[in-house]
């Protein structure tokens, strides 16, 4: 059975009005409390959600190529950061450094499967902070310190 048959007055289709009411509805969803705790509870049961969505937005204004159709494209979220080894969960309000994020292993090519993966927010701002040359200087340096 057709939308158009299941409910007339919902209705919207592709008219003008329909349009219209379509951008109505989805104005509604900002700042609207309960849009919003909706979507907290969703990103905490399966932060690949909303890592998809904001890798999408990235890589359309950087012009680079995103092929993730959906967000179980995405590798699952392990419960530690494959490079820290701390914790990873999703902070209350605020990002912190043991929230997932999604980093692309080589930056010359795009969100595109096979050069993802998920690790904390910390680890992927050393990564992006600093070349290879950096952060073996880093190592080193705090090699020498702890002997």
């Amino acid at each position: 059975m057709s939308a158009k048959k299941e409910n007339p007055s919902n209705y919207i289709g592709r008219t003008k009005e329909g349009i219209r009411k379509l951008k109505i509805r989805e104005r509604e969803k900002i700042g609207n409390p309960e849009h919003l705790k909706r979507r907290k509870l969703l990103h905490r049961k399966d932060p690949r959600i909303r890592l998809r969505g904001s890798a999408k937005e990235r890589a359309n204004y950087k012009g680079i190529v995103f092929n993730i159709l959906s967000y179980k494209d995405l590798p699952k979220v392990p419960k530690y950061c494959p490079i820290l080894d701390i914790p990873l969960y999703v902070g209350d309000k605020v990002s912190t450094d043991n929230s997932p994020t999604l980093d692309r292993i080589d930056n010359d090519n795009g969100y595109i499967k096979g050069n993802i993966q998920i690790i904390s927010r910390k680890a992927n701002q050393m990564k992006s902070n600093g070349d290879f040359k950096d952060i073996e200087m880093l190592y080193n340096f705090m090699k020498k310190q702890r002997r």
